[in-house]
Protein backbone atom coordinates (compact mmCIF):
# COMPACT_ATOMS: atom_id res chain seq x y z
CA UNK A 1 0.00 0.00 0.00
CA UNK A 2 1.15 3.55 -0.70
CA UNK A 3 1.96 5.71 2.29
CA UNK A 4 -0.54 8.49 3.11
CA UNK A 5 -3.01 7.28 0.47
CA UNK A 6 -1.81 8.45 -2.93
CA UNK A 7 -0.02 11.60 -1.70
CA UNK A 8 3.36 10.10 -2.50
CA UNK A 9 5.97 10.28 -5.22
CA UNK A 10 6.52 6.80 -6.66
CA UNK A 11 10.09 6.29 -7.87
CA UNK A 12 11.27 3.25 -9.77
CA UNK A 13 14.96 2.32 -9.74
CA UNK A 14 16.92 -0.28 -11.63
CA UNK A 15 19.50 -1.92 -9.35
CA UNK A 16 22.42 -3.39 -11.25
CA UNK A 17 23.92 -6.64 -9.94
CA UNK A 18 26.84 -5.89 -7.63
CA UNK A 19 27.36 -9.28 -6.02
CA UNK A 20 25.13 -11.11 -3.58
CA UNK A 21 22.31 -10.59 -6.06
CA UNK A 22 19.44 -12.35 -4.35
CA UNK A 23 16.13 -10.77 -3.39
CA UNK A 24 17.31 -10.14 0.15
CA UNK A 25 20.40 -8.20 -0.95
CA UNK A 26 18.45 -6.15 -3.50
CA UNK A 27 15.84 -5.40 -0.84
CA UNK A 28 18.53 -4.25 1.56
CA UNK A 29 19.88 -1.90 -1.09
CA UNK A 30 16.38 -0.56 -1.77
CA UNK A 31 15.81 0.08 1.93
CA UNK A 32 19.11 1.94 2.05
CA UNK A 33 18.04 4.06 -0.94
CA UNK A 34 14.75 4.96 0.71
CA UNK A 35 16.51 6.10 3.86
CA UNK A 36 19.30 7.91 1.99
CA UNK A 37 16.81 9.91 -0.06
CA UNK A 38 14.72 11.06 2.90
CA UNK A 39 15.98 10.94 6.51
CA UNK A 40 19.65 10.11 5.84
CA UNK A 41 20.22 8.92 9.40
CA UNK A 42 20.63 5.43 10.89
CA UNK A 43 17.66 3.58 12.34
CA UNK A 44 16.91 4.87 15.84
CA UNK A 45 18.19 8.40 15.35
CA UNK A 46 14.88 9.94 14.25
CA UNK A 47 11.75 9.79 16.37
CA UNK A 48 9.07 7.23 15.64
CA UNK A 49 6.76 9.95 14.29
CA UNK A 50 9.40 11.20 11.84
CA UNK A 51 10.28 7.67 10.75
CA UNK A 52 6.62 6.87 10.25
CA UNK A 53 5.78 10.05 8.37
CA UNK A 54 8.80 10.96 6.27
CA UNK A 55 10.88 7.87 5.60
CA UNK A 56 10.71 6.52 2.07
CA UNK A 57 8.92 3.19 1.86
CA UNK A 58 9.99 0.25 -0.28
CA UNK A 59 6.85 -0.97 -2.05
CA UNK A 60 8.37 -3.82 -4.00
CA UNK A 61 11.62 -5.35 -5.25
CA UNK A 62 11.48 -7.70 -8.23
CA UNK A 63 14.42 -9.50 -9.84
CA UNK A 64 14.80 -8.94 -13.58
CA UNK A 65 15.72 -11.54 -16.17
CA UNK A 66 19.15 -9.97 -16.75
CA UNK A 67 20.24 -10.35 -13.12
CA UNK A 68 19.33 -6.81 -12.07
CA UNK A 69 16.28 -5.85 -10.03
CA UNK A 70 13.51 -3.25 -10.11
CA UNK A 71 12.79 -1.42 -6.85
CA UNK A 72 9.71 0.73 -6.26
CA UNK A 73 9.91 3.32 -3.52
CA UNK A 74 7.24 5.74 -2.30
CA UNK A 75 8.40 9.10 -0.97
CA UNK A 76 5.84 11.04 1.08
CA UNK A 77 4.99 14.40 -0.46
CA UNK A 78 5.62 15.98 2.95
CA UNK A 79 9.37 15.54 2.49
CA UNK A 80 9.23 17.90 -0.51
CA UNK A 81 9.05 21.69 -0.37
CA UNK A 82 7.38 22.56 -3.67
CA UNK A 83 10.67 23.22 -5.46
CA UNK A 84 12.33 21.44 -8.34
CA UNK A 85 15.73 21.15 -6.57
CA UNK A 86 14.19 19.29 -3.63
CA UNK A 87 12.19 17.00 -5.90
CA UNK A 88 15.39 16.12 -7.76
CA UNK A 89 17.23 15.78 -4.46
CA UNK A 90 14.74 13.17 -3.26
CA UNK A 91 14.51 11.28 -6.54
CA UNK A 92 18.18 11.35 -7.47
CA UNK A 93 20.30 13.31 -5.00
CA UNK A 94 22.52 11.13 -2.81
CA UNK A 95 21.21 8.18 -4.80
CA UNK A 96 23.28 9.44 -7.73
CA UNK A 97 26.45 8.85 -5.68
CA UNK A 98 25.78 5.15 -5.25
CA UNK A 99 26.95 2.52 -7.76
CA UNK A 100 24.52 0.55 -9.85
CA UNK A 101 21.40 2.67 -9.25
CA UNK A 102 19.40 4.16 -12.11
CA UNK A 103 16.16 6.16 -11.83
CA UNK A 104 13.94 4.77 -14.57
CA UNK A 105 10.49 6.14 -13.72
CA UNK A 106 8.70 8.56 -11.42
CA UNK A 107 5.02 9.26 -10.85
CA UNK A 108 3.95 12.48 -9.16
CA UNK A 109 0.65 13.09 -7.34
CA UNK A 110 -1.50 16.14 -8.06
CA UNK A 111 -0.36 17.73 -4.80
CA UNK A 112 3.20 17.81 -6.15
CA UNK A 113 2.36 18.67 -9.76
CA UNK A 114 0.36 21.74 -8.78
CA UNK A 115 3.54 23.41 -7.51
CA UNK A 116 4.93 23.57 -11.07
CA UNK A 117 3.80 25.82 -13.89
CA UNK A 118 5.46 23.68 -16.55
CA UNK A 119 5.59 24.87 -20.17
CA UNK A 120 4.11 28.33 -20.63
CA UNK A 121 3.33 27.72 -24.31
CA UNK A 122 3.69 24.03 -24.98
CA UNK A 123 2.70 22.37 -28.23
CA UNK A 124 -0.45 24.41 -28.71
CA UNK A 125 1.16 27.75 -27.88
CA UNK A 126 4.09 27.21 -30.22
CA UNK A 127 1.71 26.22 -33.02
CA UNK A 128 -0.37 29.36 -32.45
CA UNK A 129 2.70 31.62 -32.59
CA UNK A 130 3.82 30.00 -35.83
CA UNK A 131 0.30 29.65 -37.25
CA UNK A 132 1.25 26.06 -38.03
CA UNK A 133 -1.40 23.49 -37.22
CA UNK A 134 -2.23 19.92 -38.16
CA UNK A 135 1.24 18.99 -39.35
CA UNK A 136 4.70 18.23 -37.97
CA UNK A 137 7.06 21.19 -37.65
CA UNK A 138 10.61 21.68 -38.89
CA UNK A 139 13.57 23.21 -37.07
CA UNK A 140 17.09 23.92 -38.33
CA UNK A 141 20.32 24.90 -36.60
CA UNK A 142 22.70 27.81 -37.14
CA UNK A 143 26.23 26.47 -37.00
CA UNK A 144 29.12 25.82 -36.86
CA UNK A 145 30.75 27.95 -34.20
CA UNK A 146 33.28 30.23 -35.89
CA UNK A 147 30.93 31.78 -38.45
CA UNK A 148 30.67 35.55 -38.38
CA UNK A 149 27.41 37.19 -37.35
CA UNK A 150 26.79 38.28 -40.94
CA UNK A 151 27.22 34.70 -42.16
CA UNK A 152 24.80 33.36 -39.56
CA UNK A 153 22.27 36.06 -40.47
CA UNK A 154 22.58 35.20 -44.16
CA UNK A 155 22.07 31.52 -43.40
CA UNK A 156 19.03 32.31 -41.24
CA UNK A 157 17.52 34.42 -44.01
CA UNK A 158 17.82 31.51 -46.42
CA UNK A 159 16.10 29.17 -43.96
CA UNK A 160 13.32 31.71 -43.34
CA UNK A 161 12.76 32.20 -47.08
CA UNK A 162 12.42 28.42 -47.31
CA UNK A 163 9.64 28.54 -44.73
CA UNK A 164 11.12 26.49 -41.89
CA UNK A 165 9.24 26.88 -38.62
CA UNK A 166 12.09 27.38 -36.15
CA UNK A 167 15.69 28.46 -36.62
CA UNK A 168 17.76 27.81 -33.51
CA UNK A 169 21.31 28.62 -32.61
CA UNK A 170 23.51 25.61 -32.16
CA UNK A 171 24.14 25.13 -28.45
CA UNK A 172 27.84 25.74 -29.05
CA UNK A 173 27.17 29.16 -30.60
CA UNK A 174 27.15 31.37 -27.51
CA UNK A 175 29.18 34.56 -27.07
CA UNK A 176 32.41 33.89 -28.96
CA UNK A 177 34.40 36.59 -30.74
CA UNK A 178 33.20 35.76 -34.30
CA UNK A 179 29.58 36.29 -33.23
CA UNK A 180 28.96 38.01 -29.92
CA UNK A 181 25.53 37.39 -28.46
CA UNK A 182 24.63 41.10 -28.42
CA UNK A 183 25.46 41.37 -32.14
CA UNK A 184 23.96 38.09 -33.26
CA UNK A 185 20.60 38.32 -31.51
CA UNK A 186 19.62 41.51 -33.33
CA UNK A 187 21.20 40.74 -36.68
CA UNK A 188 19.68 37.28 -37.05
CA UNK A 189 16.28 38.40 -35.74
CA UNK A 190 16.27 41.22 -38.29
CA UNK A 191 17.25 38.89 -41.14
CA UNK A 192 14.45 36.49 -40.23
CA UNK A 193 11.90 39.31 -39.88
CA UNK A 194 12.82 40.71 -43.29
CA UNK A 195 12.51 37.29 -44.91
CA UNK A 196 9.14 36.76 -43.22
CA UNK A 197 7.95 40.14 -44.48
CA UNK A 198 8.95 39.22 -48.01
CA UNK A 199 7.33 35.78 -48.01
CA UNK A 200 4.46 36.18 -45.56
CA UNK A 201 6.05 33.49 -43.40
CA UNK A 202 6.11 33.05 -39.62
CA UNK A 203 9.57 31.59 -39.07
CA UNK A 204 10.81 32.03 -35.48
CA UNK A 205 14.41 32.52 -34.36
CA UNK A 206 15.34 30.85 -31.06
CA UNK A 207 18.56 32.46 -29.85
CA UNK A 208 20.83 30.54 -27.48
CA UNK A 209 20.77 32.35 -24.11
CA UNK A 210 22.82 29.70 -22.27
CA UNK A 211 25.70 31.28 -20.42
CA UNK A 212 26.67 32.61 -16.99
CA UNK A 213 23.50 32.46 -14.92
CA UNK A 214 23.64 36.14 -13.98
CA UNK A 215 23.50 37.12 -17.68
CA UNK A 216 20.68 34.88 -18.86
CA UNK A 217 17.74 37.02 -17.78
CA UNK A 218 19.21 40.00 -19.61
CA UNK A 219 19.74 37.87 -22.71
CA UNK A 220 16.08 36.81 -22.68
CA UNK A 221 15.08 40.47 -22.42
CA UNK A 222 17.26 41.33 -25.41
CA UNK A 223 15.76 38.44 -27.36
CA UNK A 224 12.24 39.72 -26.71
CA UNK A 225 13.15 43.31 -27.58
CA UNK A 226 14.48 42.43 -31.04
CA UNK A 227 11.62 40.07 -31.88
CA UNK A 228 13.04 36.60 -31.35
CA UNK A 229 10.41 33.90 -31.36
CA UNK A 230 11.95 31.92 -28.50
CA UNK A 231 15.14 30.99 -26.69
CA UNK A 232 17.39 27.95 -26.44
CA UNK A 233 18.61 26.82 -23.00
CA UNK A 234 20.89 23.92 -22.05
CA UNK A 235 19.68 23.04 -18.53
CA UNK A 236 22.30 20.32 -18.19
CA UNK A 237 24.89 23.10 -18.26
CA UNK A 238 23.17 25.81 -16.20
CA UNK A 239 20.74 23.80 -14.05
CA UNK A 240 17.15 22.65 -14.35
CA UNK A 241 15.88 25.29 -11.96
CA UNK A 242 17.62 28.04 -13.92
CA UNK A 243 15.54 27.07 -16.92
CA UNK A 244 12.45 26.91 -14.71
CA UNK A 245 13.07 30.46 -13.48
CA UNK A 246 13.49 31.77 -17.04
CA UNK A 247 10.38 29.96 -18.24
CA UNK A 248 8.31 31.43 -15.40
CA UNK A 249 9.67 34.99 -15.67
CA UNK A 250 8.89 37.92 -17.94
CA UNK A 251 9.26 38.52 -20.81
CA UNK A 252 7.53 35.33 -21.85
CA UNK A 253 9.15 33.47 -24.73
CA UNK A 254 8.95 29.78 -25.67
CA UNK A 255 11.85 27.78 -24.28
CA UNK A 256 13.56 25.04 -26.26
CA UNK A 257 15.70 22.80 -24.03
CA UNK A 258 18.94 21.29 -25.32
CA UNK A 259 20.00 17.82 -24.06
CA UNK A 260 23.72 18.49 -23.57
CA UNK A 261 25.37 17.05 -20.45
CA UNK A 262 22.79 14.62 -19.23
CA UNK A 263 23.89 11.34 -17.64
CA UNK A 264 20.91 9.71 -19.23
CA UNK A 265 21.98 7.61 -22.20
CA UNK A 266 20.27 4.22 -22.54
CA UNK A 267 22.09 1.09 -21.43
CA UNK A 268 23.75 2.63 -18.37
CA UNK A 269 23.71 1.26 -14.84
CA UNK A 270 23.51 4.68 -13.21
CA UNK A 271 21.99 8.09 -13.88
CA UNK A 272 18.42 8.77 -14.97
CA UNK A 273 16.43 7.35 -17.86
CA UNK A 274 15.82 9.70 -20.80
CA UNK A 275 12.07 9.37 -20.28
CA UNK A 276 12.35 10.77 -16.74
CA UNK A 277 15.09 13.34 -17.35
CA UNK A 278 13.80 14.83 -20.60
CA UNK A 279 10.20 13.66 -20.60
CA UNK A 280 9.30 14.55 -17.01
CA UNK A 281 11.88 16.82 -15.39
CA UNK A 282 12.47 19.08 -18.42
CA UNK A 283 8.71 19.44 -18.75
CA UNK A 284 8.31 20.31 -15.07
CA UNK A 285 11.08 22.88 -15.54
CA UNK A 286 9.10 24.68 -18.24
CA UNK A 287 10.55 23.42 -21.52
CA UNK A 288 8.06 24.09 -24.31
CA UNK A 289 10.13 21.98 -26.70
CA UNK A 290 12.67 19.32 -25.75
CA UNK A 291 15.56 18.37 -28.02
CA UNK A 292 16.74 14.77 -27.74
CA UNK A 293 19.05 12.56 -29.76
CA UNK A 294 17.06 10.49 -32.21
CA UNK A 295 17.42 6.88 -33.18
CA UNK A 296 19.51 6.36 -36.28
CA UNK A 297 21.74 9.36 -35.57
CA UNK A 298 25.25 9.53 -34.21
CA UNK A 299 24.15 8.73 -30.64
CA UNK A 300 22.33 5.48 -31.48
CA UNK A 301 19.36 5.66 -29.15
CA UNK A 302 16.68 3.02 -29.69
CA UNK A 303 13.30 3.64 -31.26
CA UNK A 304 11.65 2.40 -28.06
CA UNK A 305 13.50 5.02 -25.98
CA UNK A 306 12.56 7.80 -28.38
CA UNK A 307 8.94 6.75 -28.55
CA UNK A 308 8.79 6.52 -24.77
CA UNK A 309 10.16 10.03 -24.51
CA UNK A 310 7.65 11.30 -27.09
CA UNK A 311 4.78 9.79 -25.12
CA UNK A 312 6.02 11.27 -21.85
CA UNK A 313 6.28 14.78 -23.29
CA UNK A 314 2.80 14.68 -24.79
CA UNK A 315 0.87 12.71 -22.17
CA UNK A 316 -1.53 14.34 -19.69
CA UNK A 317 0.36 15.55 -16.60
CA UNK A 318 -1.96 17.37 -14.23
CA UNK A 319 -2.61 20.85 -15.58
CA UNK A 320 0.79 21.08 -17.30
CA UNK A 321 0.86 21.68 -21.03
CA UNK A 322 2.40 19.12 -23.36
CA UNK A 323 5.90 19.79 -24.70
CA UNK A 324 7.03 19.39 -28.29
CA UNK A 325 9.39 16.44 -28.80
CA UNK A 326 12.35 17.59 -30.93
CA UNK A 327 14.26 14.58 -32.33
CA UNK A 328 17.73 15.62 -33.49
CA UNK A 329 21.36 14.54 -33.32
CA UNK A 330 22.50 13.54 -36.78
CA UNK A 331 19.06 13.15 -38.38
CA UNK A 332 19.40 12.97 -42.15
CA UNK A 333 17.21 15.31 -44.16
CA UNK A 334 16.51 12.47 -46.60
CA UNK A 335 14.92 10.45 -43.79
CA UNK A 336 12.53 13.21 -42.69
CA UNK A 337 9.36 11.71 -44.25
CA UNK A 338 9.86 8.42 -42.42
CA UNK A 339 10.29 10.22 -39.09
CA UNK A 340 7.18 12.31 -39.70
CA UNK A 341 5.24 9.12 -40.37
CA UNK A 342 6.67 7.27 -37.37
CA UNK A 343 6.44 10.06 -34.77
CA UNK A 344 3.26 11.78 -35.90
CA UNK A 345 2.00 15.32 -36.20
CA UNK A 346 3.07 16.64 -32.80
CA UNK A 347 6.77 16.47 -33.65
CA UNK A 348 9.27 19.26 -34.26
CA UNK A 349 12.00 17.59 -36.30
CA UNK A 350 15.43 19.24 -36.04
CA UNK A 351 17.79 18.86 -38.98
CA UNK A 352 21.31 20.23 -38.66
CA UNK A 353 24.49 19.11 -40.34
CA UNK A 354 22.95 17.04 -43.13
CA UNK A 355 21.02 20.08 -44.34
CA UNK A 356 24.03 22.39 -44.13
CA UNK A 357 26.02 19.91 -46.18
CA UNK A 358 23.74 20.40 -49.22
CA UNK A 359 24.97 22.48 -52.16
CA UNK A 360 21.69 24.41 -52.19
CA UNK A 361 20.84 24.86 -48.51
CA UNK A 362 17.76 26.98 -49.16
CA UNK A 363 16.38 24.54 -51.72
CA UNK A 364 17.01 21.59 -49.43
CA UNK A 365 15.26 23.38 -46.56
CA UNK A 366 12.29 24.14 -48.82
CA UNK A 367 11.97 20.47 -49.74
CA UNK A 368 12.01 19.62 -46.03
CA UNK A 369 9.19 22.10 -45.39
CA UNK A 370 7.18 20.62 -48.26
CA UNK A 371 7.60 17.16 -46.74
CA UNK A 372 6.36 18.42 -43.36
CA UNK A 373 3.26 19.87 -44.99
CA UNK A 374 2.69 16.68 -46.96
CA UNK A 375 2.78 14.75 -43.68
CA UNK A 376 -0.08 16.84 -42.31
CA UNK A 377 -3.38 18.16 -43.52
CA UNK A 378 -2.28 21.67 -44.55
CA UNK A 379 -0.93 22.51 -48.03
CA UNK A 380 2.64 23.67 -48.44
CA UNK A 381 3.15 27.38 -49.10
CA UNK A 382 3.42 28.30 -52.75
Amino acid sequence: MSQQGEDVVRAVYRLAPLGGDDVASFTARALALARESTLEVPVGVASASIEGGLLGRVIGVEPDADGAATARIDYPAAVLDGSLPQLLNVLHGNVSLLPGVRLVDATLPESVLEAFAGPRFGIGGIRDRLDAHDRPLVAVALKPVGLQTSELAELAAAFARAGVDVIKDDHGVTDQAPSRFSDRVGAVAKAVAEANAATGGRTAYYVNVTGPVDTMGERVEQAAEVGCGGVLVAPGLVGLDTMRALADAEPALPVMAHPSRGDVGPGRDSGVSPEVWYGLLYRLAGADAVVYVNAGGRFAWSIDTCQGLNRRLRAPLGRLRASFPVPAGGVSASDAPSWFERYGTDTLLLIGGSLLAQDDVEGAARRLVEQAHAAGSTPAPS
